[in-house]
């Protein structure tokens, strides 16, 4: 369901998310202005105007470049982000641009 305002342009609302489920994989290039959540797997670029996360049966390979990202499963390239968190159990591998970076105990991270 989509809000329009006067000049009739479709808005997002911030309270809905794309998911991604296990056994799905994307290749190329991702836009999304929704939040994001990843069980399957994205190979590419993955541009977001929200948050990220991928479950931990998710992987993305690739470039992200979004607000915030959270990593429980599997991240592999390099990440633009204001905000990136590798739980436990997650396992980025890569570069990483961010003002703030938090690393949960038992969580792998190579960058």
């Amino acid at each position: 369901m989509g809000i329009f305002d006067k000049a009739d342009q479709r808005t997002i609302p911030t309270s809905e998310t794309t998911i991604i489920a296990s056994g799905a994989k994307i290749e190329g290039i991702f836009n999304c202005q929704t939040r994001l959540h990843i069980d399957g797997e994205i190979a590419g670029k993955v541009f977001s105007d929200s948050v990220i996360t991928i479950g931990k049966q998710g992987c993305i390979c690739g470039e992200v470049i979004a607000p915030h990202l959270i990593v429980n499963g599997t991240f592999e390239g390099s990440a633009d982000c204001d905000h990136v968190e590798v739980l436990e159990g997650g396992k980025f591998l890569g570069k990483v641009l961010s003002k703030e970076l938090v690393i949960e105990a038992r969580a792998i991270f190579e960058g």
